[in-house]
């Protein structure tokens, strides 16, 4: 068997890398004892690596009981570069820059109307004003996502952006970005299968399978609005799609058109709920029943270990997810763990600072540990 050199010291590099970023600061010796490595390809690797200024040295670790000199420590190097990450719906607009190790430099969140119609203009200026100067290599990449597939196929702004920048574009639905979040930046290693559900002007799934984002055939994998329920109503048998019922715009709508509330938000909806306002408390109920449709659905097929619920309504009623369990008798037979999401406002963003991560450093599809 003939073994390419050079693909094998690619191989231990981006382990490196992963390992670095998963582990660091770390020691050199650490990193050869978990990789079973031998020290000197070790450290002719982190030589190289200090020499792309990929990873920097920080500083002296603690010594071994037997003493001797302490250890240099080694750690991925925040200041190489930067990533933008947008997150475009409707109506908001989503821009955060995070440095080379994720730690959020600034955030900010737009309202778009009808005078936003240029929005290349806009975002060339957001990009502009969201530089992070004093870093070595400047703007790495950008990630965009979406939240309905028309805008995900929306090439002319993706072509735009990699012509205007020249730098790695990803773009991904807003539920893929919540669930690679959720999978990367968790402590809790035993998970393995998960779901995350974006509820917002739509609703989606983006689903880990084995620690792994699968997407499907088309990478139409998750797109809820496509499942169809029939109910009854006066003898007439009709159907409905998930984002007609259990999006937080059609929430926002039904009560909106009822209540001759304009303009109303979810944290006033929450208050209405709590006062026990009729219209809102049956908006809210309708919602809970469709969206245990969907679980229910979601669980006998993937039988995930967890599901996440990524809504700002959920967030302000939280008590709604013990509704939604007690629509669920399934979760008897398979156990799977509801949750509401933590962070969720920067969940899609973060998810698509993973993507760009793995695709500037070429760091594959498996699961790192990006813990904040």
């Amino acid at each position: 068997m003939v073994i390419n050199k050079q693909a094998m010291r690619k191989s231990n590099e981006i382990s490196v890398i992963k390992h670095v970023i998963n582990y660091g600061p770390i020691s050199r010796s650490q990193i050869s004892k978990d990789l079973s490595i031998n020290k000197v390809t070790i450290s002719s690797i982190l030589d190289d690596l200090l020499a792309k200024k990929y990873v920097k040295e920080i500083g002296e670790g603690e010594s071994t009981i037997a003493g001797g000199r302490r250890p240099l420590l080694v750690s991925f190097n925040s200041e190489y570069g930067y990533f933008i990450n947008l997150e475009m719906g409707s109506k908001t607009l989503k821009i955060m820059a995070t440095l080379a190790n994720g730690y959020i430099n600034r955030f900010e969140e737009i309202a778009l109307s009808a005078k936003s119609s240029n929005i290349k203009s806009l975002l060339q200026k957001k990009i502009t004003d969201f530089s992070v100067p004093n870093t070595q290599k400047g703007l790495l990449g950008i990630s965009l996502t979406v939240h309905k597939k028309e805008q995900l196929l929306s090439d002319s702004l993706v072509s735009w952006l990699k012509e205007n920048y020249s730098i790695p574009v990803i773009v991904a639905n807003n539920a893929d970005a919540a669930a690679i979040f959720q999978r990367d930046f968790s402590s809790n290693n035993e998970i393995k299968d998960l779901i995350t559900i974006v509820i917002d002007e739509t609703i989606n799934a983006g689903i880990i399978i084995n620690e792994n984002l699968y997407t499907g055939f088309g990478n139409n994998a998750g797109d809820l609005s496509e499942m169809q329920f029939l109910f009854s109503s006066n003898e007439i048998m009709a159907s409905f799609n998930p984002d007609t019922y259990c999006s937080q715009e059609a929430v926002l709508k039904n009560i909106s058109k009822n209540e001759g509330l304009n303009n109303i938000s979810i944290q006033e909806i929450a208050k209405l709920y709590f006062k026990g306002n009729k219209q809102v408390n049956k908006s809210i109920s309708q919602f809970v029943k469709g969206l245990a449709l969907v679980l229910n659905n979601l669980i006998a097929i993937f039988s995930p270990q967890m599901i996440i619920l990524d809504s700002t309504l959920l967030e302000n009623i939280p008590n709604l997810l013990i509704q939604v369990k007690n629509n669920l008798p399934i979760l008897r037979k398979h156990h799977t763990q509801l949750q509401i999401a933590r962070k969720s406002r920067f969940a899609p963003l973060l998810g698509g600072y993973s993507l760009l991560l793995r695709e500037v450093f070429d760091l594959g599809n498996k699961r790192l540990r990006l813990i904040p």
